[in-house]
């Protein structure tokens, strides 16, 4: 019986370079070893492939990639990927220095954002990976935004409506670990998880997905506008129902929007 040949494996490198590795056998020897492929120009037909990331991977590496690949621009059409890829070029962007902040982000990540119904056993969230930053290693206690922050964690940062260019230059890497919420209490976790590698597809989708929660980049500076001048004209104490009804928006709506929680 002919023996099945290893399962090939999809990376993604710096500079946006993606390698296809392909199990190739020698007909003499009958040895084989896996071997690498360039696949960066036809990106589209391995977005189903699961995508493991071979070095340190940047948020500039996945507009490399759409740069590239115009079809992969069309395929993220409803998430704004054209006008993003055009934000992308135009010379901005906040150099990454790694240097230690406690209120600033450290790299982004890629984590599986799960909720289970415990009425319906229902579990949701499992097809699109979220997005957040995350803060470095806390050397001291802190306090910021009237919360505090104990030494050895890391506050994790909501990086919606953000500027391309702030995150543009920020590491981007992939969290394994699945907590799966109570989605009638958030706080409860139910089940915990190591899931394998996403799918290219996942980690594109997912960058562009919260860079375009508000829309394009115009929009997006339209909409963080409005909560300014919301923020202004509220004269005491507000909800987050009180303030979305400023916005037009519903409280899920404004729930996506940047926070900070801790994290160790």
């Amino acid at each position: 019986m002919k023996q099945e040949e290893p399962v090939g494996e999809l990376t993604l490198t710096t500079g946006g370079k993606l390698e296809y590795f392909h199990w190739v056998s020698d007909e003499v020897t009958g040895d084989g070893a896996y071997v690498p492929s360039d696949v960066t120009d036809t990106a589209d037909a391995y977005m189903m492939e699961p995508v493991r990331f071979g070095s340190e991977i940047y948020v500039r590496d996945i507009f490399s990639l759409l740069d590239r690949n115009p079809v992969l621009v069309g395929i993220f059409k409803r998430v704004y990927a054209a006008e993003y890829l055009g934000e992308s070029k135009k010379g901005n962007a906040v150099p990454y220095t790694g240097e230690y902040d406690p209120e600033d982000i450290e790299y982004l990540e890629l984590f599986c954002n799960w909720e289970k119904d415990s009425g319906t056993n229902e579990i949701t969230g499992i097809h699109q990976l979220s997005l957040r930053g995350v803060g470095y290693e806390l050397r001291d206690n802190i306090v910021s935004g009237g919360d505090k922050y104990v030494k050895g964690t890391r506050i994790d940062w909501g990086v919606a409506f953000s500027p391309l260019g702030q995150i543009f230059n920020l590491p981007l890497r992939f969290n394994s670990e699945v907590s799966v919420a109570d989605s009638r209490n958030l706080s409860h976790s139910l089940h915990n998880f190591r899931v394998p590698s996403p799918t290219l597809a996942q980690v594109i989708h997912a960058v562009l997905w919260e860079l375009a929660w508000a829309g394009n980049p115009d929009q997006t500076v339209e909409f963080v506008e409005r909560i300014h001048e919301a923020a202004e004209n509220m004269s005491g104490p507000t909800t987050t129902q009180e303030f979305s009804c400023l916005l037009g928006l519903s409280e899920e709506q404004m729930n996506r929007g940047p926070k900070k929680s801790e994290s160790p």
